[in-house]
């Protein structure tokens, strides 16, 4: 990689950001976040990698204990650094989700509330905070519509091609000529085809690797479809990311829609594991810090349902989340405490011992610092938001470490038990107390906050091209 004078780097960077090139960094305008940096802290890593795995929820994540080997290589990573074994997304919707990753704000603030709206180009974003430390950044997505969140990256490429054309643009670039220090974000979308996956290639086995017996009954009881039965299974009615309808005739052709799930996560494990070691091939001076996400879950059945934009039980929230830097500085650990994706933020400012703002001190990420060593510091507990996508009826949650209220505009209410009841079979608002009503009044306080401080949520104008993209993702009709 070509080393440029970082004085030089940092000078411009500054300027563009509206911060000065003295001791400390102001990075703040028209934007209901600022950073404060200091320019005197080292720069550790050579490079930091975000990669997002689309659709992928955690609970097929060998990592997190699924019993097929879906992501050997995440365990490995898992294994010399931070598992976090209770990540939340904050809305299970691609370019929102992505959008609050980036900006550390709710969807109702950063106002990226629909894949195809664009981030405002004066968001205080990842890109434009480690800028600012002389970061040059890069992001390769797998979906056109996602660069709109990626405006103030300075190299943006997307593919609508398998993740193996994404990482081979991501290494091609990493090959390049670049400033001493990189901030590389890697989106790959394959386990959201897995539906078409199954109808596309009807014969033949999916998944090739080994499955425990009983497999069914195994799923049955992960997805929480006990209950429902067979006969409640099958009664489901699907569409394909192609607009192809699905109907399920037995329980073995819905393990099949299974087995397509699973080999995609595989797929996207395995172009992890190419990246990394492309990363690994640069010989860089300093150490990679990883870190590893999806955007959001999927239903795969739970609930009723095949998909996630509509629902946000945690099938659609419950994320993986794994830390790993290459010279081995974090962890091991499998962090129990409840985290955010908002926290991503704060982290990546803490990392170079900045710190954020908002009016009144409103935000709800934390740095995640603390959690990334072998002993834990101090990590109060706090309540999670998450939204629906704002299509219809507008549907929120709140939870804390064992409580989840789910409210919607006409204050009907759903409320679980997550102790008793991971997978929010049993709905006891009808008997709730105390608890659920000590969410309802938190949740009712953020969203009066959120809201005074959102963006313009003015329907935005989608690019002919990205439309004709979210119609064939089965995203617009």
């Amino acid at each position: 990689m070509r080393a440029e004078p970082l004085l030089a780097v940092l000078l411009a960077l500054a300027a563009s950001c509206g911060g000065e090139a003295g001791t400390v960094q102001h990075l703040a305008g028209d934007w209901p976040l600022a950073v404060e940096l200091p320019n005197e802290v080292p720069l550790r890593y050579s490079a930091i990698v975000l990669v997002t795995i689309d659709t992928l929820r955690a609970d097929h994540a060998s990592a997190y204990g699924y019993a097929r080997r879906t992501t050997p290589f995440l365990e490995e990573l898992a294994a010399r650094g931070v598992l976090f074994e209770r990540a939340q997304a904050t809305i299970s919707h691609t370019a929102p989700s992505h959008a609050s990753i980036l900006t550390g704000l709710p969807p109702l603030v950063h106002g990226v509330l629909h894949n195809g709206y664009r981030l405002e180009p004066g968001a205080i974003d990842l890109a434009k905070v480690l800028g600012a430390r002389g970061y040059e950044s890069a992001a390769f997505v797998n979906t056109e519509f996602l660069t709109g969140v990626a405006a103030n990256f300075g190299t943006v490429g997307a593919t609508t091609e398998r993740g193996e054309a994404v990482v081979d643009q991501a290494v091609t670039w990493l090959r390049g000529p670049h400033a001493a220090y990189v901030f590389l974000w890697v989106h790959l979308f394959d386990p959201h085809r897995w539906k078409d996956l199954a109808v596309e290639v009807p014969e033949g086995a999916l998944w090739k690797g080994k499955t425990p017996p009983d497999f069914y009954d195994y799923i049955a009881d992960l997805h929480g479809l006990t209950e429902m039965g067979p006969a409640g299974l099958l009664a489901q009615r699907w569409e394909t990311v192609g607009g192809k309808e699905v109907e399920l005739d037995d329980t073995a052709e819905y393990l099949r829609f299974v087995d397509a799930y699973d080999a995609l996560i595989l797929y996207a494990d395995q172009q992890l594991r190419r990246l990394y070691e492309a990363v690994q091939a640069l010989g860089l001076p300093g150490p990679t810090l990883w870190v590893v996400t999806a955007d959001h879950g999927e239903g795969l059945a739970s609930h009723g349902t095949d998909g996630h934009g509509a629902h946000i039980y945690q099938e659609q929230l419950h994320v993986p989340l794994v830390f790993h830097a290459s010279d081995g500085s974090f962890g091991p650990r499998r962090a129990t405490e409840l985290v955010s994706h908002l926290d991503l933020y704060p982290t990546l400012v803490g990392l170079f011992s900045g710190r954020t703002e908002t009016p009144a001190g409103w935000a709800d990420g934390r740095s995640l610092v603390p959690l990334l060593g072998a002993r834990p510091g101090d990590w109060p507990e706090r309540a999670l938001f998450a939204q629906r996508k704002p299509t219809g009826e507008p549907l929120f949650a709140l939870q804390d470490g064992r409580f989840k209220l789910l409210v919607n505009e006409a204050q009907a209410s759903e409320f679980y038990d997550l102790e008793s009841d991971p997978r929010e079979l049993h709905d006891r608002s009808a008997g709730a107390g105390a608890a659920a009503a000590d969410l309802r009044t938190e949740l009712e306080r953020r969203l009066r906050l959120y809201r005074a401080h959102a963006r313009d949520s003015a329907e935005q104008e989608i690019p002919d091209a990205w439309l004709e993209e979210l119609r064939g993702l089965g995203y617009a009709r």
